[in-house]
């Protein structure tokens, strides 16, 4: 038995030690000042690049499909879209972003 109690002394994950495993910062920093250009968003007419977007579009996020309310550009070639409230969407085939433009994982 090891001092942590697991038995697990020297585990390793994906070929990683503990303290070399990937945070959510690592995959999502990209994210974290809105979708970049060409980031495909899953919409009710199919996936489009964000730039192709438009306020009014319906988007679909994982509770369920929503209307874009607009899209801020917050820097060259970034887009944050903005809902009537906070939705996780799916962009790249990846859960990246909340209303509030923050990165999270779920």
């Amino acid at each position: 038995m090891t001092d942590n109690g697991s038995g697990h002394e020297n585990e390793r994950y994906d070929g990683r030690n503990p303290s070399q495993r990937l945070r959510v910062q690592d995959i999502f920093s990209n994210y974290a000042n809105g979708l970049p250009m060409g980031t495909e968003v899953m919409t009710a007419d199919g996936i489009l690049p964000v730039e192709y977007l438009e306020p009014g579009d319906r988007i679909i996020t994982r509770a369920g499909m929503r209307r874009l309310r607009d899209i801020d550009t917050l820097a060259p070639k970034r887009f944050k879209l903005v809902f009537e409230r906070e939705e996780a969407i799916y962009a790249g085939g990846v859960l990246v972003m909340s209303e509030s433009g923050l990165p999270f994982a779920a």
